[in-house]
């Protein structure tokens, strides 16, 4: 046979061949189709969660699907400052305020609430006091807050259109002592301040137009030992106290127009416990769900997590204390208040929760917990997506 026929041959064979493997794909492809099985469409994107981690000074960024799986967003760990710890978000702008503790100095990020990325603001990071703590901003995107522990003192700073931070007069604003915890009342005329040193917390009347911190008067009010965590609930009725060395949460209500603490009536503290605990659990961080019934605690001892229900301020235990992972710090849940998120600072992950509405019980996520892509996660926030 003569090589040209042998090639025309050969040629024709392969293009059998090839539309017979063609044809074949095709019919599985429509095969497994039928059946059920195929490609799975991603679960689209409903909020943020924004982690920093102290250990490696920067933030991780994840993507939340709407059924609470936890996904990285590209380029995430962002760039944060050296001791990254507490965070806070104005909702606003779309901010994201990052206090460095080792480095005197607070990160400030733009945040794209459809992607997910971080980019910082020009000038950032902005000095604050020594060893920078806990952060606040008011709801109307005018001020932040930065409670220095070393220098028992509150920065507080203008933020501008852009995320630029420039100190307000007067700041910062002393007669603090060791501040480690900040929030500020839904209204944004309330800073509250933890002094972990005196054991007590401090109200503030926020000047609308200037950001100058007015004590209230009574100074400040007693909680128990340590306290760390506090926060406000959504109605800016009750303050809630984390008394870290005391095992114990402390309520008390606000007046509307002083902004003085009174002590819930009944039980002073609400004890946090830890069944099956050998060792204290040290309650560290709150959240409170968006419904205004439940309450979260972190216990950093006890490797767990509290649930409370809440009544007129009064808290009561719902359940026995939920596993998490080591030395859990940060706290939050989802704006749907759908799901709930850990950070646990000592294996480096998110502990991911569904949270029942109606009840407020926890159940772990599929895939849970999450790595979270960083060393030493302490804050935590989450942010809708747009």
């Amino acid at each position: 046979m003569k090589p040209e026929r042998l090639r025309s041959i050969q040629k024709q064979a392969w293009a059998s061949l090839s539309l017979f493997l063609l044809m074949s794909v095709l019919f599985l492809t429509n095969a497994c189709s039928v059946r059920g099985t195929a490609p799975v469409t991603p679960e689209p994107t409903a909020s943020f969660a924004f982690i920093a981690n102290s250990g490696s000074g920067n933030v991780s960024a994840f993507a939340v699907s709407t059924s609470g799986t936890l996904s990285p967003v590209p380029g995430s760990p962002f760039p944060a400052g050296d001791g990254a710890e507490f965070m806070a978000m104005d909702f606003v702008h779309k901010f994201l305020f990052v206090s460095n503790q080792n480095a005197n100095n607070i990160s400030v990020f733009s945040t794209d609430t459809n992607t997910g990325i971080l980019n910082p603001v020009p000038g950032s990071p902005f000095a604050t006091g020594a060893v920078p703590h806990g952060v606040a901003v008011d709801p109307q995107g005018r001020f932040a807050f930065v409670g220095n522990q070393n220098d028992n003192s509150v920065s507080v700073f203008r933020i501008n259109r852009r995320g630029t931070l420039t100190p307000v007069p007067g700041s910062p604003f002393t007669g603090i002592d060791g501040p480690i915890g900040l929030t500020v009342n839904p209204a944004g005329t309330f800073l509250f301040v933890n002094n972990l040193n005196s054991n007590t917390v401090s109200p503030f009347l926020i000047d609308s137009n200037t950001g100058a911190l007015i004590p209230v008067p009574g100074s400040s009010f007693p909680t128990g030992q340590t306290p760390i965590g506090l926060i406000v609930d959504p109605n800016g009725k009750f303050l809630y106290v984390g008394d870290h060395m005391q095992d114990a949460i402390s309520a008390y209500s606000i007046d509307a127009e002083s902004g003085a603490l009174t002590r819930i009536s009944g039980p002073t503290v609400a004890t946090t416990g830890c069944p099956g605990c050998h060792m204290n659990a040290r309650p560290l961080r709150l959240a409170i769900h968006p419904m205004k019934n439940f309450a979260y605690v972190t216990n950093v001892a006890g490797n767990s997590l509290s649930v409370f229900s809440l009544n007129n301020g009064t808290l009561s235990p719902i359940s026995t204390s939920v596993a998490t992972g080591q030395h859990p710090f940060g706290v939050a849940l989802d704006p749907t208040g759908s799901f709930l998120y850990v950070a646990n600072k000592v294996d480096n992950t998110i502990s991911g929760f569904s949270v029942d509405r109606m009840t407020g019980m926890l159940s772990p996520l599929p895939g849970s917990p999450f790595s979270v892509g960083g060393i030493a996660p302490t804050g935590i926030v989450t942010v809708p997506k747009q």
